[in-house]
């Protein structure tokens, strides 16, 4: 997140890094996931948790035409903070919801900062004082130290606490690993590497996940026969009080339809990862010089009539076979991205946005309230589709 700064001179974690970095990286990050939990049982457990504390919330509002309750941030937020940090905060935590904000922030301005890689040209017209204004430089660059100082504080700790033989997280087995490498020419790590590894986590695996939940209940409260038939499914696999495991997955077909059509119909990220071109390249045409940025428009390709029939239409029964099973489509088809820079965290996500849904499912019905509509459209906000969080709903608990 940090080495996105134009200018900046070190490109570190996994997002801004490239070759053997980039490579040791996402190859480190993505081994000790999977060792902390991702897809176990400890991480289902603390998922399910987060997702009956963020439904008892919803509970709390129901009769009443609110927003989606700004709890479902720290829900989401707590389940990956466990796998880095080892802690889980209650939802109105004052030190979580200053990080989320920065990260939030953080994020968000960096879009401007973008328009040097679309056009560089601009560079060479304007003068400097002129383009950090447009592009609010100063703003992230103050955000970014912010973020970068409490994350160094965060890292900081684990190294006065560490154990070596006993890692409790991403940070130490990252700490454990570097101590390992000391002395040796050819390593890579380092705290300030750390500190930008955590920064690209959060950044990827916070904010993507709850606007992806907030677009399901938005399209659930306009499409009630949709959510009907998920109603009647989950109802059908799930007896009341029964929690959703991954277990449950291969008996609930329209759910995973769902959740699909979801992702393809909000298509949060507009852009996939940036890519470097490796030679001259010519395509449809044109010729694309070596070393060029490039990078997929998903916002595009998910609404192509040549992958999806009538694509602007919400039908999670295009994921369905004849026979009613979920079938995932091998192309045109990427939420998390594709190639090496797929998301990292893709299997995280995947496993909260079923293991939330099925839960709000269980419990709540969402309508749109009366005399009110929902817009669908997203904000006009650069690189994502978002939702327009601060619209009402209307919940109802379900007998």
């Amino acid at each position: 997140m940090f080495t996105m700064l134009e200018g900046h001179k070190e490109k570190l974690g996994i997002g801004g890094s490239n070759g053997v970095l980039w490579h040791n990286n996402r190859r480190f990050t993505l081994r000790h996931l999977k060792d902390l939990g991702m897809g176990k049982s400890k991480i289902v457990s603390a998922v399910q948790y987060e997702a009956t504390e963020f439904v008892k919330t919803m509970k709390k509002q129901a009769g009443t035409a609110a927003p989606v309750p700004e709890a479902l941030n720290p829900a989401i937020f707590n389940v990956l903070w466990q796998m880095v940090a080892s802690k889980r905060y209650e939802f109105d935590d004052e030190e979580l919801l200053e990080i989320h904000h920065l990260v939030q922030e953080t994020r968000e301005n960096i879009a401007p900062l973008m328009i040097f890689d679309f056009f560089p040209w601009v560079k060479t017209v304007f003068p400097g004082f002129f383009l950090n204004f447009l592009t609010k430089k100063d703003k992230h660059t103050n955000l970014a130290k912010l973020l970068e100082f409490k994350l160094t504080n965060l890292v900081n700790d684990h190294v006065e606490t560490l154990d070596v033989n006993n890692s409790r997280d991403f940070i130490d087995s990252y700490l454990i690993e570097m101590e390992k490498q000391k002395g040796e020419q050819d390593s890579t790590m380092s705290i300030k590497d750390l500190v930008n590894c955590i920064a690209d986590l959060l950044a990827g695996g916070l904010d993507t996940t709850s606007l992806t939940i907030i677009w399901a209940v938005f399209y659930l409260a306009n499409f009630q026969e949709v959510q009907k038939k998920l109603h009647k499914e989950i109802d059908g696999v799930l007896p009341k009080g029964t929690l959703v495991t991954l277990e449950h997955k291969s008996r609930l077909p329209y759910t995973e339809a769902f959740i699909t059509e979801v992702l393809r119909y909000s298509s949060l990220a507009a852009f996939g990862a940036f890519h470097t071109v490796a030679t001259d390249t010519k395509f449809s045409g044109y010729t694309i010089p070596k070393d060029s940025l490039i990078t997929p428009m998903y916002g595009s390709i998910q609404f192509d009539p040549k992958y999806f029939d009538s694509p602007k239409e919400f039908r999670p029964e295009r994921f369905l076979t004849p026979e009613g099973k979920f079938e995932n489509p091998k192309e045109a088809l990427a939420p998390f991205g594709n190639g090496k820079r797929i998301c990292i965290g893709e299997s995280l996500a995947r496993m909260q946005l079923f293991i939330f849904l099925v839960t709000m499912m269980q419990e709540l019905h969402f309508y749109v309230p009366p005399n009110k509509t929902i817009d669908l459209t997203p904000l006009d906000v650069p690189l994502f589709h978002q939702p327009k969080s601060n619209q009402d709903i209307l919940i109802t608990v379900r007998n």
